[in-house]
């Protein structure tokens, strides 16, 4: 009895006019989508930004980066102001970043995935670098890579000597 008096009431909506059934079409259609948003975070890629500083200086940062993973290579463009990461990039545990910036070319090896989301602060140094940054004994400061991880939990820092080198002059 409930059932059927349901199901008129139904019946009566629908056949008000075509602008209700197509209504009922999109709230059908959209309500899993809402659920889905509900539960767990999207799988999407991850994405990361780029700010460099040389000397203290800021300067512009990449506008391509090349992943790259035991089995996997991939360059990515900048877009909105975010490089996405590939998917299949994400199963590796670590990941080799290569980009260019003005007159410097940056390599940084074994960067742990959970580490391509958030913002990136890149500081590099010809002499010297500020006092929070470690300078590991004989490392050269113009070859080393100093970077801060902005994530949503904590900020990370990583220095790493011998990822940077002059960038050759394009004829």
């Amino acid at each position: 009895m409930y059932i059927r008096a349901g199901v008129d009431t139904l019946r009566r909506a629908l056949s008000c006019s075509p602008l209700a059934m197509w209504g009922l079409a999109l709230a059908v259609c959209a309500y899993p989508a809402g659920l889905s948003a509900q539960g767990a975070a999207p799988k999407g890629p991850h994405c990361f930004a780029i700010q460099v500083h040389l000397n203290g200086q800021p300067i512009d940062g990449p506008q391509s980066v090349t992943l790259k993973t035991r089995k996997l290579e991939n360059t990515v463009p900048l877009n909105a102001q975010c490089f996405a990461v590939p998917s299949g990039m994400l199963e590796s545990e670590l990941i080799q970043i290569s980009f260019s910036v003005p007159g410097n070319n940056i390599r940084m090896a074994d960067i742990p995935t959970d580490f391509f989301s958030g913002q990136w602060d890149v500081e590099l140094a010809d002499k010297r670098f500020t006092k929070d940054v470690v300078v590991p004994k004989h490392a050269n400061v113009s070859e080393m890579c100093a970077v801060v991880f902005r994530g949503a939990d904590t900020d990370q820092s990583l220095s790493q000597p011998q990822c940077r080198t002059a960038a050759r002059a394009s004829n």
